[in-house]
């Protein structure tokens, strides 16, 4: 089975990553990576990939160089937001607002290499073996997202800046490819996704629709009534 991700490629995603699911904290989703996309670099697949999270597809990023996914791979994931850390797999405050924050950056972008410095940049936060390993293919690729590392880490971030980003967190002894066991005994890697709130006009539009329907009720009794019929 060919190999999605090696390891951190899963942040999900989205300074606009597309429709992600709401879920509530220390919450859990049964996840399925359905695709890896088409960007590559140094041979592993970069940028966002894509999962059904409880059903809906979704966009995410991933932060774990070390561990692989598969496509067709699922497993039972923990949901958590930033302001609750304990079950995920790094618990640092400030490396995932580092993450978040290039998070933006990438979906703001149409550059491939951008993108894939931005991944590594990802990635070499919480793993040092990242920016050598693109190193050892492309300097200059490497150079800039060490760069960006920095520049992330010299943001002044708020308290709830990213407050609409959500942590999958892999279950342990959960996953499986196709119903069989996964090529590696790792678990899957960690995933950060960025919930989209429901559009207003969509919110008005249902209030509209439900309002329609109650008064078509109303009047259909009314009609029955004066017809001598039944109710």
């Amino acid at each position: 089975m060919k190999k999605i991700i090696r390891g951190s490629l899963c942040l999900a995603t989205l300074g606009l990553l597309g429709l992600a699911p709401y879920a509530v904290a220390d919450s859990s989703d049964p996840m399925l990576l359905t695709s890896a996309g088409s960007n590559v670099m140094g041979g592993i697949y970069v940028g966002a990939y894509t999962a059904l999270v409880n059903g809906v597809s979704t966009q995410v990023v991933c932060d774990d160089f070390a561990d692989d996914s598969y496509i067709n791979e699922s497993w039972t994931a923990s949901v958590t937001n930033f302001s609750s850390l304990g079950s995920t797999k790094w618990q640092s405050s400030a490396g995932y607002n580092e993450a978040a924050w290039l998070i933006r950056q990438m979906f703001s972008s149409s550059n491939p290499t951008t993108v894939g410095e931005i991944q590594y940049a990802i990635w070499g936060i919480f793993d040092p073996n990242a920016i050598p390993y693109l190193n050892g293919v492309n300097g200059g690729y490497a150079q800039a997202a060490q760069g960006l590392i920095n520049e992330a880490a010299a943001q002044n971030y708020t308290p709830g800046e990213f407050s609409n980003f959500l942590l999958y967190t892999p279950v342990s002894g959960t996953a499986t490819c196709g119903g069989r066991p996964c090529p590696t005994q790792g678990p899957p890697q960690e995933f950060i996704a960025v919930h989209v709130p429901e559009s207003p006009f969509l919110t008005t539009l249902a209030g509209d629709m439900l309002g329609l329907a109650l008064i078509a009720m109303v009047l259909r009794r009314r009609l029955l009534r004066a017809n001598g019929g039944v109710s």
